[in-house]
């Protein structure tokens, strides 16, 4: 029976492998009409009929579409008692797919849960395939559960070498290293006046019909939700429109964004502009989101900050827990076609907030402060937000990953 049991828990790992993979961009489900055969008579033009959205328009404009990637995994009758040893039938596997897995996908080692909220179901393989087989496998009843083998596109150890590699590989843009630890990389000139208006019209429309007050991410009856607060007074819009993820400036820009990380398009946010009028401003904040940690797309990575605008007084951004070459706090003052980069997470941990990069958009004393928010997951956060699985809705309560000081559940 042994034998047979380790054959029916590899396959019940290998049916879930399957998967994929502040404020916040707006959430818009999308409800859809079976589709209908048109009669031979109906003539090809006819106007009132839409087509479907395609994979790509769902996933840019952040409206929800249904996880294919992972098969459903659940009992269909006659399951109430079924044993592991009676899992070794592949008629019964197929018929009671949860009920096999609980009475075979188990851990051997009290810790399991514990080393897995610390990534060790991918930095220690071998051992825990063998020893922690339920700690180490999705959630057969959560479709947005991540996979625990999994190792995200940034982890442990992973910021340095990303960082060392831009300011080694970009030298066309003017990388200079503001702060090591924690890394905040400037570049000075990575966008063409042109980047900076294009930027600002794809996002905020031609006439910044977009443009709405900015608001900030908060829990409203257990959903994350973006509302007004008065610590952000500024104006925003996001690129969740045809207009602009269909604008050549905006994807010029962000493959060159994305190619100097070194991800995938899908790991960012949609894009998000910022106008700041005299007065002005954005208080001490982090672009940490908890709800996010949970989710399939894991917490923001990055933060990249574009300046489209020069401004004549005021509108730097600082970071009051990190110190300049001089010894005082660093602020990064406006500069039309700059940027700047930092993470959110500890180098040995990304799933540990680093609280030295709270940061501030200073009041604009002078003239007009346009700016752009790129935030960057380790995974892909696009395809979790269409799929419904980014954070904002009410997730089950385990916890998939810790950082150390957390308590284990």
């Amino acid at each position: 029976v042994g034998g047979a049991l380790l054959v029916i828990v590899v396959a019940f790992l290998s049916y879930f492998a399957l998967s994929s993979t502040v404020a916040v961009p707006p959430f818009t489900p999308v409800s859809r009409s079976p589709k209908t055969p048109r009669s031979s008579t109906q003539k090809s033009n006819v106007k009132d009929v839409q087509e479907e959205p395609s994979a790509f328009q769902l996933r840019q404009e952040g409206r929800q579409t249904s996880r294919q990637d992972r098969p459903r995994c659940i009992d269909k009758q006659g399951c109430a008692s079924v044993t592991a040893e009676d899992c070794s039938s592949e008629d019964v596997q197929a018929r009671c797919c949860l009920s096999c897995f609980k009475a075979t996908c188990v851990d051997k080692n009290p810790q399991c849960i514990a080393m897995a909220q610390r990534g060790a179901c991918y930095l220690n393989a071998e051992y825990m395939n063998a020893t922690c087989c339920f700690a180490c496998s999705p959630d057969p009843e959560d479709n947005c559960s991540p996979d625990p083998r999994k190792r995200p596109e940034v982890a442990e150890g992973d910021l340095s070498r990303i960082f060392e590699n831009a300011l080694a590989n970009y030298s066309q843009y003017s990388p200079k290293a503001l702060s090591r630890d924690p890394w905040v990389l400037y570049f000075d000139n990575l966008l063409t006046d042109e980047e900076c208006d294009g930027i600002f019209e794809a996002v905020g429309g031609v006439h910044e019909e977009y443009l709405k007050p900015s608001t900030t991410a908060q829990v409203v009856n257990g959903v994350l939700t973006d509302v007004p607060d008065r610590i952000r007074t500024s104006w925003n819009a996001w690129c969740q429109h045809p207009t602009c993820y269909n604008h050549p400036v905006h994807d010029r820009v962000i493959s060159r964004i994305m190619e100097i990380v070194g991800l995938p398009q899908d790991h960012a946010e949609h894009m998000q502009l910022l106008k700041y009028g005299p007065g002005q401003y954005y208080r001490l904040h982090h672009d940490w989101i908890p709800q996010q940690e949970q989710a399939l797309c894991g917490p923001r990575v990055f933060t990249f900050f574009l300046y489209l605008s020069d401004v004549e007084e005021g509108g730097g951004t600082r970071f009051p827990r990190i110190k300049d070459e001089h010894g005082n706090q660093l602020i990064v003052q406006p500069k039309r076609g700059s940027a700047v980069w930092w993470p959110h997470g500890m180098e040995h941990n990304l799933w540990e907030k680093d609280d030295r990069t709270h940061h501030e958009a200073m009041p604009v004393i002078k003239g007009l402060k346009k700016a752009a928010n790129y935030w960057i997951h380790g995974s892909d956060f696009k395809s979790s937000m269409a799929s419904g699985c980014d954070g904002r809705q009410r997730l089950k309560p385990r916890i998939w990953r810790t950082a150390p000081n957390m308590a284990y559940h």
